[in-house]
């Protein structure tokens, strides 16, 4: 089975993966197009959206390889399979799905498994994850991120679920890797929103990050 694979560029890099749900795709080829253009180039688009699977395509097949395109609320391995056919090049899981971490691995795409606990993260990193998604973040808080570090320094943690602009810096300043974003920054944008309001949003979450990051340089 292959190695490891290191969390994206554009994770690493932006610090934010932005999260893609909604009961309609119809108007996420004009928010992935936003996002990118605002900088936020690590895009997830969840299989619970109805038509996921032709969303993922079409944007892979329109965005340009700098942005980095995936597929979310991934809990099995056929679906990876699914995912990765239609061009996801990352797989996004709300819990510790080993067979999908493995499936990922074989498919060679990034894997980033929900964890709650320090027994299921370390479970899923010991499976190969590329990161772990701490999920649902809000309920642990940043001191979660800051115990862990003793035991797993070396475990890259995203926090997801219930994490705002306004607490960016906080879960960076705790040791994240990057945040996901969902509903803070999607906002109404897959309903007819103003995309130049999504577009400061995402502006706004990325210079949260840069601004955390300068105080941990």
């Amino acid at each position: 089975m292959p190695g490891r694979l290191q969390p994206s560029s554009q994770l690493r890099d932006t610090g934010v993966m932005a999260i893609l749900r909604a009961g309609s795709v119809d108007r996420f080829g004009d928010i992935c197009h936003t996002l990118a253009d605002a900088g936020v180039t690590c895009l997830e688009i969840t299989l619970t959206s109805p038509g996921a699977l032709e969303a993922i395509k079409a944007a892979r097949t329109a965005l340009p390889d700098s942005v980095n395109v995936g597929a979310g609320t991934v809990t099995t391995a056929d679906e990876v399979r699914a995912v990765v056919d239609a061009g996801a090049e990352f797989v996004v899981s709300p819990s510790a799905e080993l067979d999908v971490v493995r499936a990922a691995r074989e498919a060679g795409v990034q894997s980033y498994p929900g964890a709650f606990t320090p027994t299921e993260i370390l479970a899923a990193w010991q499976a190969g994850a590329s990161a772990i998604k701490v999920f649902p973040a809000s309920t642990l808080g940043p001191s979660f991120f800051r115990n862990v570090a003793g035991p797993f320094p070396d475990i890259p943690l995203m926090p997801t679920g219930g994490v705002s602009l306004d607490s960016i810096g906080d879960w960076i300043r705790a040791g994240a890797i990057g945040v996901g974003l969902g509903g803070p920054l999607q906002g109404d944008a897959a309903t007819g929103g103003d995309l130049d309001a999504l577009a400061e949003r995402a502006r706004r979450a990325l210079a949260e990050v840069r601004e955390a990051r300068k105080t941990l340089a």
